[in-house]
């Protein structure tokens, strides 16, 4: 058993957390669509309720004015003037009632479309739930393992391999946002890897970059892939102090701060630190 395979093992429970991470995202996404789909659907209810009072009122008292209907009345006419005038009235009535109808029926059909939509997000809410909670099993399993891989090395390898670096050792040359980002990360450093953690207490690594260039004035979405996504994409040679580093696979990243080192938060049982680019970092975005 070697250091390299233990890393290995937490990688694997990293590569899930932020899956996990993602899957939480889309349920608080999904949350808040059904939230307005509720008040949509309360607000075409309301319009549904009055459209439909409305033209069944209309209808009642069609039958209290002519119980056989406004143009049977006028067929008993002698005035044709009269006769004329009457079925102009009765047809603009038609023209106005079938006007309501169709509306009522457009309001119903949305309504409906809207109660069918709430229905799917509340079964796609449901299954990301299940997914999430399936996902989270997963962690702990493979954590459990890691730890496992980890107890087999010597307390020396131990001791070692939960050391963190948290001294930066040199001026960081930038300015602007990007510095702003560095300094709270920086701030940040000493503070305990949580999975899941968005600070102050802890972090996880998308959730560090993410709060760091939140103080910076710069919003990023939570989880890594969408945070290179969101990135103007450069190479890893042109890497300035304030660029975000990324593993290959999407499961970690880090903010660059120039002379070849990053601060990111690594893994359970480490601080967050600062570490070489070349720890597996081999793609960068910029975001300021």
């Amino acid at each position: 058993m070697t250091t390299e395979d233990v890393e290995a093992a937490f990688h694997d429970v990293e590569v899930v957390a932020e899956q996990v991470n993602q899957l939480d995202e889309d349920v608080k996404d999904t949350r808040a669509e059904i939230a307005d789909l509720d008040d949509d659907i309360a607000d075409q209810l309301a319009v549904y309720r009055k459209q439909r009072d409305a033209l069944g009122a209309s209808v009642v008292q069609q039958q209290l004015d002519s119980p056989l209907g406004p143009t049977v009345s006028l067929f008993g006419s002698q005035d044709p003037e009269e006769f004329l005038e009457g079925l102009g009235a009765v047809q603009a009535l038609n023209s106005t009632r079938a006007d309501a109808v169709e509306s009522f029926a457009a309001t119903a059909k949305e309504l409906k479309n809207r109660r069918a939509s709430l229905k799917d997000r509340k079964t796609e809410l449901e299954r990301d739930r299940k997914k999430a909670d399936a996902k989270r099993a997963q962690i702990k399993a493979k954590y459990e393992d890691a730890k496992a891989e980890l107890a087999r090395l010597t307390a020396a390898e131990q001791a070692a391999f939960n050391t963190s670096d948290v001294e930066i050792g040199f001026e960081v040359d930038a300015s602007g946002r990007a510095k702003a980002a560095i300094d709270f990360a920086t701030a940040q450093l000493g503070k305990p890897y949580i999975y899941g953690g968005t600070g102050p207490k802890g972090y996880d690594c998308s959730g560090l970059v993410m709060k760091s260039f939140a103080a910076a004035g710069v919003s990023l979405p939570r989880v890594v892939g969408p945070q290179y996504a969101a990135s103007r994409k450069i190479s890893m040679s042109e890497l300035q102090p304030g660029d975000i580093v990324f593993y290959g696979d999407m499961s970690h990243n880090g903010i660059y701060i120039g002379n070849g080192k990053v601060i990111h938060a690594p893994r359970p049982g480490k601080s967050l630190e600062v570490t070489s680019v070349s720890y597996g970092f081999n793609k960068a975005g910029r975001v300021v």
